[in-house]
């Protein structure tokens, strides 16, 4: 899938005494950040308002589809050919949603129109 990189980081020089440095918080885990209402459960809207959100944060140009470029950065960008149904070479939103609905079936292990975290971990 594409990376999920959605947390802040903050970078400390390295000279600072120990005192002096400031630790970020740690970065969300991604089914944390999906599960919008905070109920244990991510749902199909949840799910795609969530690839919705990262399509948007790497679609680094603006132009409406992710380049092989915009997504080298993803835990998995073999996928970029799978999800790339089209083989023109870029990820169109048509592309990324018809393959986020396969993803969410297949991690909905129980199809019970949700992913909670026991399926989610199954998936990494």
């Amino acid at each position: 899938m594409i990376k999920l990189a959605l947390g802040f980081a903050l970078l400390v020089a390295a000279a600072l005494p120990a005192a002096a440095q400031v630790k970020p918080d740690a970065q969300p885990a991604r089914f944390d950040v999906a599960d919008a209402n905070h109920d244990g459960k991510v749902d199909r809207t949840e799910y795609g308002n969530y690839v919705e959100e990262v399509v948007l944060l790497h679609d680094e140009d603006r132009d409406g589809k992710l380049s092989r470029s915009e997504v080298a950065d993803a835990p998995d960008p073999s996928k970029f050919d799978t999800i790339d149904a089209n083989h023109d070479g870029f990820l169109a939103p048509e592309e990324v949603t018809a393959y986020s609905d396969s993803d969410f079936k297949a991690m909905d292990a129980n199809a019970d129109g949700a992913i909670d975290r026991a399926e989610s971990a199954q998936r990494k």
